[in-house]
């Protein structure tokens, strides 16, 4: 039986293949291979790939494809990111769960080892846990540019999700875009209640955090003469 997905992993299906179908995912950090079975039965992947730092988590993802008939669809692999794993033309790259800093380290990898041909192909689709400003931080060095930004509700947590795409071609980005994202500021300026509430939020968390980061203190400043 095909597992369920939860709020949070729909939520980012949903974004991974807003373009449509792909011909491959590659789930890093599966932990237990639900997304990729949903993708695979659903028809929205021809392949997949999952990777898991820890042993455990690859062999409950394995299991997972394997008694629902995909063993000969897919692959899981107990390695750090994407080592191992070189991308090909149009892969989706689904991360969700890590924190921000683990995933633009792996990102950092993949660019170093794969040609710039085949980068500008690959749709990015990350959840991470924690530190997002440091990801935004290295899209705009590196050059990704963040095409969608939605937030997820589960439970009462709230989940940021970003899609992003390589072109090579760095920018630069505002303290405030950095920690509160240049697409949701836009959803923001909209008025998009569930954008509202969530900047509510982050005014509360980064208030708090201010009294120790400098950066931090800085942004707020900014942020409270602008409102």
């Amino acid at each position: 039986m095909i597992p369920a997905l939860s709020v949070r992993l729909s939520d980012v299906c949903s974004e991974a293949f807003s373009g449509g179908k792909a011909p491959r995912l590659i789930d890093v950090g599966s932990d237990h291979g639900h997304l990729a079975c949903y993708a695979l039965s659903s028809g929205l992947v021809e392949t997949a790939v999952c990777t898991d730092i820890h042993e455990a988590p690859a062999k409950r993802t394995d299991t997972c494809l394997r008694q629902n008939g995909f063993s000969d669809r897919s692959s899981t692999y107990c390695t750090d990111g994407l080592d191992g794993v070189p991308l090909c033309e149009g892969d989706v790259v689904v991360m969700a769960g890590l924190g921000g800093n683990n995933m633009a380290d792996i990102m950092e990898r993949a660019l170093s080892s794969t040609p710039a041909s085949v980068l500008k192909t690959v749709t990015w689709c990350l959840q991470p846990q924690k530190s997002i400003e440091r990801l935004r931080e290295f899209f705009a060095k590196e050059g990704f540019d963040i095409l969608e930004e939605k937030v997820s509700v589960e439970k009462g947590i709230w989940y940021p999700i970003l899609r992003a795409v390589y072109t090579g071609v760095p920018y630069d980005l505002s303290l405030y875009g950095k920690y509160y994202g240049p697409v949701l500021i836009r959803k923001f300026e909209d008025r998009d209640p569930l954008i509202i509430e969530y900047f509510a939020r982050l005014d509360n968390r980064y208030k708090l955090r201010a009294r120790g980061d400098e950066e931090v203190s800085k942004l707020m400043s900014e942020r409270s003469a602008s409102t």
